[in-house]
């Protein structure tokens, strides 16, 4: 099943950000991801899925900033709060020792999932994506392989500019505009999509984070 592919089948559960992008109705945007589950086989246990209540009690008990994320492939839906920052760099955790690194938005590495995303090199694609420009660079990604190996890949990347949309989850009611990167090497392709806002914060985004994990999506409810 190649990249794309993989892409159709998890856009039920990527609605739940573009929902969340798009509408100012947090609670509608949560509610229909409730029944993404229902998709899968019985025979699979459900996988977490994340309610505004939970959103709501976690804003009202920590002033951290905090995201949620959702592993397209599982449909897992998330939590963490961020455990460290290291200048632009935040650590965001969780208590089964799974952890996020993102900068301003964009997810740059992981750990504690399997085939983590172990780096990468995004200066020239971060900068356009921050400054919502077109243009053409190279992006470079470091995973993890089951023997333990770090293997890197180098994309071509080519961005557009869309629309501005509003993005309203948790603490966080802002507009952005949508920045696509179409990414591609002599083996895959994907299609990053982000939502910056007009100081370069990447208020929401869709990211693929490699063959392992897959895309991933990452909503902030507290910047």
């Amino acid at each position: 099943m190649n990249i794309r592919t993989c892409a159709k089948l998890g856009l039920a559960v990527a609605s739940l950000l573009a929902v969340a992008a798009c509408s100012s109705s947090q609670p509608n945007a949560l509610e229909r991801a409730k029944s993404f589950p229902a998709m899968l086989s019985n025979k699979k246990p459900a996988p977490p899925v994340v309610s505004p209540q939970q959103i709501n009690a976690l804003l009202a008990s920590s002033g951290k900033p905090s995201s949620v994320f959702v592993i397209e492939k599982t449909t897992a839906q998330f939590i963490m709060v961020e455990v460290e920052r290291n200048g632009r760099m935040q650590t965001f955790g969780s208590s089964s020792r799974q952890a996020i690194v993102v900068d301003r938005g964009k997810m740059v590495s992981t750990r504690g999932f399997g085939g983590d995303l172990m780096s990468s090199e995004e200066g020239a694609l971060m900068s356009k994506v921050r400054s919502r420009s077109a243009g053409t660079v190279n992006y470079a990604q470091r995973f993890l392989t089951s023997d333990n190996r770090t293997i890197t890949s180098v994309y071509e990347c080519k961005l557009a500019t869309g629309g501005t949309v509003p993005v309203a989850l948790g603490a966080v009611n802002s507009r952005g505009t949508v920045v696509t990167a179409d990414c591609s090497d002599p083996y895959v392709s994907f299609t990053n999509t982000y939502v910056v806002e007009s100081g370069g914060y990447i208020l929401s985004g869709r990211q693929w984070m490699g063959p392992t994990i897959g895309y991933m999506n990452i909503q902030p409810i507290r910047k």
